[in-house]
């Protein structure tokens, strides 16, 4: 994601008819016993606590709504699956390199959906993990959970009280009316690809009416979607896609606290935005409120590198909404730990940032210390501040355990060598190409070992050594 703090304007414009403006009139969206200071700490909390649903509304816009969108998949309850991601897959920041995605969102307002998981060929890696809208994991059935033989999962939403049909694994239950998966598949190389796309085929979404034979529910009232825009995630604006998508999640009582203070600046399901009668005074503090809120929310993307509270369910995650916010902006639809770890590094063992136009880098793993996954591990090079893979001249974008040019030292350490140029042709099958600019990479344990799970496996740091 492009830098979040910004100069935003303090001029606000709205126009309504004289009809709506005399309806508004009598409505109080407002807490008029606010003051500046008090509008301004709401808005930031509530900024950061609706982030997850405003950002995730805006990727299924594109993805399933708006048409005319590059990222368009074919609308709802329908796969689209996608090979090894390159620099040209923009979809979401950080994609990995090893998984293959396949994305689908699902609309729950009719019936219950089922997804149906094709048996996996042998030891293959693969998930189908969904979120709701909130950012939070619901389940993620596949390989780790639920073994290879696949089979089918009912998605409903947390309301929903029938007996679960015959032939369904479980049911799995959303606080939003509207659910999306990145389901990831395992590849290993190339040679892997046409089996992997196999695989891919089988997964299959369908109405409930449907599985069972029955009669197809009736159509549902047709939406009038909001027009997202990237850049209004960044200013008042922002709050108008709240209100909208608060319509479509259901109460939570964890959630009633924040809620009821997001209703004294007009925040609210079944609200226009921006409320009627608000002035310069009231729109400089809810946007000084967002300005601090990006700055939090900075902050705490800086010194994030575990991300077992940021990609998690509800029960894991709680209340803690910065980090979910974390968590969608630094990996929006991240595996739960169970499923993979995700070690990130932005800074060298001095505590310098990366960068590839200063210095070159590598990471050694001592002998017998390399990470433990029941699948694979995986180093992946992103720019910065968007997150993307870059281009690269040897046209390689993660390096680990499947890698077959990884090559061990005498003794069985491995080192893993960061720069802009190669290290040399010895060591060129251990070289993950840099931007020439500030970077990140992130280390991908898939099925992680216990202690990389209970915290006492200790990744080596990352040293810098001077360019030749």
């Amino acid at each position: 994601m492009r830098s979040l703090i910004i100069i935003l304007s303090i001029n606000l414009f709205f126009i309504v008819s004289c009809k709506d403006a005399e309806h508004k009139k009598s409505e109080k969206l407002v807490d008029s016993s606010l003051n500046q200071e008090e509008i301004k700490q709401i808005a930031k909390e509530t900024y950061i606590a609706l982030f997850p649903l405003v950002y995730n509304y805006g990727t299924m816009y594109k993805q399933a709504i708006n048409k005319n969108a590059p990222e368009y998949i074919g609308g709802f309850g329908v796969y689209k699956h996608y090979g090894l991601s390159s620099p040209k897959n923009r979809d979401i920041p950080t994609p990995n390199n090893n998984t293959p995605y396949s994305w689908a969102w699902v609309d729950l307002r009719a019936e219950p959906w089922v997804l149906t998981m094709p048996p996996s060929d042998g030891n293959r890696y693969y998930v189908c993990q969904w979120d709701d809208m909130w950012g939070y994991v619901i389940d993620a059935p596949g390989s780790i959970i639920d073994g290879q033989n696949g089979g089918n999962y009912l998605l409903a939403t947390k309301d929903y009280n029938q007996k679960m049909p015959q032939g369904i694994k479980r049911i799995i239950y959303s606080e939003s009316q509207f659910v999306g998966t990145l389901t990831r598949t395992g590849v290993n190389g190339l040679a892997d690809l046409q089996a992997m796309k196999e695989i891919q085929n089988g997964y299959v979404l369908q109405p409930l009416s449907s599985f069972i034979g029955a009669e197809p529910k009736k159509e549902i009232e047709k939406i009038n979607w909001i027009h997202y825009n990237d850049s209004d995630l960044k200013n008042i604006n922002f709050f108008r896609y709240a209100n909208f998508m608060l319509n479509y999640t259901l109460p939570n009582e964890a959630d009633k606290t924040m809620l009821l203070n997001a209703k004294k600046i007009g925040v609210e399901a079944g609200k226009s935005w921006p409320p009627n009668g608000v002035d310069s005074v009231f729109v400089k503090a809810v946007n000084n409120g967002i300005v601090e809120a990006l700055q939090e929310i900075e902050q705490q993307v800086a010194k994030t590198s575990d991300g077992k509270k940021l990609f998690n369910t509800r029960e894991v995650i709680d209340e803690d909404y910065l980090n979910r916010t974390v968590g969608v902006i630094v990996g929006q639809f991240g595996n739960y730990p169970s499923q993979a770890m995700y070690p990130g590094f932005q800074k060298d063992s001095e505590g310098n940032l990366l960068d590839g136009s200063q210095y070159n880098y590598a990471l050694t793993f001592p002998p017998g210390a390399l990470p433990q996954a029941d699948y694979f591990w995986s180093f992946t090079m992103y720019d910065l501040p968007d997150r993307f893979l870059i281009e690269n001249p040897i046209n390689r974008y993660s390096i680990g355990s499947l890698s077959t040019s990884l090559k061990k030292g005498k003794e069985g350490a491995v080192t893993i060598y960061f720069q802009t140029d190669s290290p040399g042709k010895e060591k060129e099958g251990n070289w993950l190409p840099t931007p020439n600019g500030p970077f990140y990479t992130v280390l991908r344990i898939y099925g992680p070992g216990e202690n990389e799970l209970n915290g006492s496996y200790q990744l080596p740091k990352i040293n810098k050594f001077e360019k030749q």
